[in-house]
């Protein structure tokens, strides 16, 4: 059985992308059974050494060029930049040494709703990995040089504890118009970033560095993959309905360096529009913005629609500067398929799927 469903989308040879299934891999215990990479924080989550366990099978079983870059997210609207690989945990660093440190494009607006569904990860093992050790979610990255252009250090817990002196860390750049420059990475002062834990916090990724892997965590948000037509940039990104009212696929495209009109995008599994019933406050939230949207919503009853996320996501990214034809996915409900797909508004406990890409 396979544990993961490719990207149906016309990328370039060398960029690779997929989502992983519930089941194919993975040790995981009902209700997160069986390929959990995710929801391990906090009451009533998954145990994290499983989830581990389950992270480095994706790792290993895919061949995975490098650990991915895991998020915290939290339904906002800000976009980190890696420049250099994540070594997987328990291994030495594999980045060259002198690397820039990573960059994070930051939005304007990154107010971030509380995070309504813990992140997931997924993937088939090829070597098991069962004896990972456990960890609680970013290995350690090798010590930056010194950051150029205003650059900060971000530096979370050390995972190998207080004499280890490794630490994460990227650049966060705010740019202070992006919209004069649609689709293009904006170049602002560097800003410091606060430790938000052992994972930055973040809902999308980009990187143009051949090797770096970039992960998403869903189960019903929107994960949406950005290539460039050329191969030479990705971008990964994680929406649920309030970062996707708040513009966080714009931000990601925003992010990239790469025009959006030669950007091609993937829709993975999310929550269908046929099962994915809302409220008033969610049609609000992009109504009120663009009237346009209701053609995205069918009632069913006072005061509750059937919300078509996909739809939304392509109407956003046209507007953004996407051409229409570019924009691929978004026909894999996870709601109405249980044998495959984790769900959190199906199931309310439930595990997550881990959506990656990279280039070679």
């Amino acid at each position: 059985m396979s544990a993961r469903v490719a990207a149906a989308a016309p990328f370039p040879g060398n960029v690779h992308a997929f989502t992983t299934l519930r089941h194919g891999a993975g040790a995981s215990r009902p209700p997160f059974d069986s390929f959990n990479l995710g929801n391990f924080r906090g009451e009533g989550g998954d145990d994290p050494a499983v989830v581990a366990r389950n992270r480095m099978e994706l790792f290993e079983r895919f061949g995975l060029p490098s650990w991915p870059h895991w998020l915290r997210q939290v339904h906002g609207t800000r976009v980190l930049r890696f420049d250099a690989p994540c070594p997987p945990p328990g291994l030495p660093p594999r980045c060259a040494q002198g690397e820039a440190p990573g960059r994070a494009d930051r939005p304007d607006d990154r107010r971030a709703a509380p995070d309504a569904f813990p992140l997931p990860f997924t993937g088939e093992g090829r070597g098991g990995g069962s004896d990972a050790p456990a960890f609680s979610g970013m290995p350690p990255s090798p010590p930056p040089p010194a950051p150029a252009g205003g650059g900060v250090h971000l530096r979370p817990p050390h995972a190998g504890g207080e004499d280890d002196p490794l630490a994460r860390h990227c650049r966060a750049d705010r740019p202070d118009d992006r919209r004069d420059a649609p689709g293009r990475t904006g170049r602002g002062g560097g800003e410091n970033i606060p430790p938000a834990g052992d994972e930055p916090e973040a809902d999308a990724a980009v990187t143009a560095v051949p090797g770096v892997v970039l992960a998403i965590l869903t189960a019903d948000c929107l994960p949406v993959v950005f290539a460039a037509r050329d191969g030479s940039e990705v971008a990964a990104a994680h929406a649920g309905w309030p970062g996707l009212s708040k513009g966080m696929l714009e931000a990601a495209l925003a992010a990239m360096r790469t025009p959006s009109a030669d950007v091609v995008a993937w829709i993975g599994p999310c929550a269908g529009p046929e099962r994915y019933e809302v409220g008033r406050d969610v049609y609000d939230a992009f109504v009120s913005r663009d009237a346009g949207a209701a053609a995205c919503f069918r009632p069913v009853r006072e005061g509750h629609w059937l919300a078509d996320l996909p739809a939304l996501a392509r109407r956003r990214l046209v507007a953004a500067g996407m051409s229409a034809a570019d924009i691929h996915g978004g026909g894999l409900c996870t709601i109405s398929d249980p044998a495959r797909f984790f769900s959190h508004r199906r199931d309310g406990r439930s595990g997550r799927m881990a959506t990656v890409v990279w280039m070679t």
